[in-house]
């Protein structure tokens, strides 16, 4: 574990804090003919060495800095627009190597495998992964379903509004389900309560009224803002007590 987090702490550094952002466009644009492509595998080798502290033994930052090498290869060869998908998958492949480098430093590899899947295997764990999806895009079209009649509502009361970002209340929505999914888990409601607190703070502009947009279309969208998110929210919380029996 104490290997893990090192090269966890050096790969957080390297990438995220010592990354100059002239060298990520630079890798964008030039891929592996990228000086600072090396300049940062290299660092990456070198902080890894560093902070694992295993001076007769080199191989393991050598090989995650080739592995971290390949893999930003693949994503500035592939991603293009810097994409959540890409970056999720960056990061993802980088943590894997990291968690195969630690137990390879510690000739741990396949029990750390069967660890994993006797961990991933049990009812506890499945429910909690099924009920967190379950809370997310599942959800978010249920919702949308539920609440499609008042949408189209405020649209014939005010068909040129345009005061929303786009997909921003479907994050929105699954971000506050996912909070709540895990207070309820963890059995902290108080949270909830506060998360609840905090949403009372949305106020849309008064300012609206005096335009194109009616007063009636102000109240209406907040009433609807309103059930959205009670639906939301009653949804979460019984996918957690649902998850809950499998403890």
């Amino acid at each position: 574990m104490t290997e893990f987090l090192l090269l966890l702490l050096a790969h957080v550094l390297v990438d995220f804090y010592w990354q100059p952002t002239s060298w990520v466009i630079d890798k964008k644009q030039k891929s592996f003919k990228s000086k600072y492509l090396y300049f940062h595998v290299i660092l990456v080798i070198f902080v890894s060495y560093l902070l694992l502290g295993q001076w007769n033994n080199p191989w393991p930052a050598l090989a995650l800095g080739l592995v971290h090498g390949i893999i930003d290869i693949l994503k500035t060869r592939f991603d293009k627009k810097g994409t959540l998908t890409w970056f999720v998958a960056d990061q993802t492949a980088h943590l894997i190597s990291i968690i195969i480098t630690a137990l390879i430093i510690n000739d741990n590899l396949p029990a750390g495998f069967d660890t994993f899947k006797t961990w991933l295997y049990t009812p506890k764990t499945l429910a909690v992964l099924a009920g967190a999806l379950v809370s997310l895009s599942p959800v978010s079209f249920l919702v949308g379903i539920l609440t499609k009649p008042w949408r189209e509502e405020l649209t014939r009361l005010a068909p040129d509004a345009n005061d929303n970002l786009a997909n921003a209340g479907r994050w929105i929505g699954m971000s506050e389900r996912l909070l709540i999914f895990v207070f309820v888990l963890v059995s902290q409601f108080a949270a909830i309560g506060f998360l609840i607190a905090a949403k009372s703070l949305l106020r849309y502009n008064d300012k609206a009224a005096a335009g194109d947009i009616s007063p009636a279309y102000i109240s209406k969208k907040s009433e609807y803002v309103l059930v959205g998110t009670l639906m939301s929210y009653t949804c979460a919380i019984a996918v957690a007590l649902a998850v809950k029996m499998f403890y």
